[in-house]
């Protein structure tokens, strides 16, 4: 067989055009999956972006006495504590398991008792909460010993405030009481 032959036969191909119009295919259709992915995604909820600064504010005489917590609302959203199917607040001591802390304690600008609760905080509110748990409407106490005890001087509280609806922190704060 002679190659010399096969390479100078005068054949027209049409190899490029149907290059040049798969490549143009490829193209679009990858246009199109980006597009549809890029655009097909709906609106994403977002977590109140809102700057809270939480310091102690009570330390308990003895166990049956809450610690409270002093929350003030420096910018941002409002945030709901008023439904703990919108907020809710976690409490952990000395590093110990979570518990869910009930907003609805003490909650006025002017520190008194208030059943309302904390409500809906919005920009320059301070208010209190006593660390009261929701599961058993306890104070929170250290039970990462061999029994549990009230919170003393020293003791580290980790506070998180959460949206429910979107499952993101809206704060998380180490406080030493």
């Amino acid at each position: 067989m002679d190659f010399k032959k096969l390479f100078r036969k005068d054949d027209k191909a049409v190899s490029p055009v149907i290059g040049v119009i798969l490549m143009v295919a490829i193209t679009v259709i990858l246009a199109a999956a980006i597009g549809s992915s890029v655009f097909g995604q709906g609106t994403t909820e977002s977590a109140p972006q809102a700057n809270l600064d939480i310091k102690a504010s009570h330390i308990p005489d003895n166990a049956f006495d809450a610690p409270s917590i002093k929350i003030e609302h420096l910018g941002g959203d409002a945030v709901h504590f008023e439904d703990s199917t919108i907020t809710k607040v976690m409490a952990s001591v000395n590093g110990g398991t979570s518990v869910e802390i009930n907003a609805d304690g003490l909650g006025t600008d002017d520190i008194t008792t208030d059943d309302d609760g904390l409500g809906t905080m919005n920009v320059g509110d301070i208010k209190i909460l006593e660390l009261i748990t929701v599961s058993d409407d306890t104070p929170l106490q250290d039970s990462t010993g061999e029994t549990d005890h009230a919170i003393v001087s020293g003791d580290t509280v980790n506070i998180k405030v959460i949206d429910v609806q979107t499952n993101q922190l809206i704060c998380d704060k180490d406080i030493r009481f």
